[in-house]
């Protein structure tokens, strides 16, 4: 009730990515993960993250025999 937006919060703290598909053009998220990414927070602190739409690609690349 703090009138805070979950999503822009975990993105600021740099707990998750703006999926820029589900949310083209949202500044705000783009300005916050800028910031977290240049202020090497939570995710941004590991140089070689890998986001999980990535992520789960090379995993069904990897199962295909």
């Amino acid at each position: 009730p703090d009138g805070r937006l979950l999503n822009r919060e975990l993105v600021r703290e740099g707990f998750c990515w703006w999926y820029r598909k589900y949310a083209q053009g949202d500044t705000v998220l783009e300005g916050l993960e800028t910031e977290a990414r240049e202020g090497r927070k939570g995710l941004w602190a590991d140089p070689q993250s890998v986001p999980p739409w990535e992520w789960r690609k090379r995993t069904v690349e990897w199962r295909v025999p």
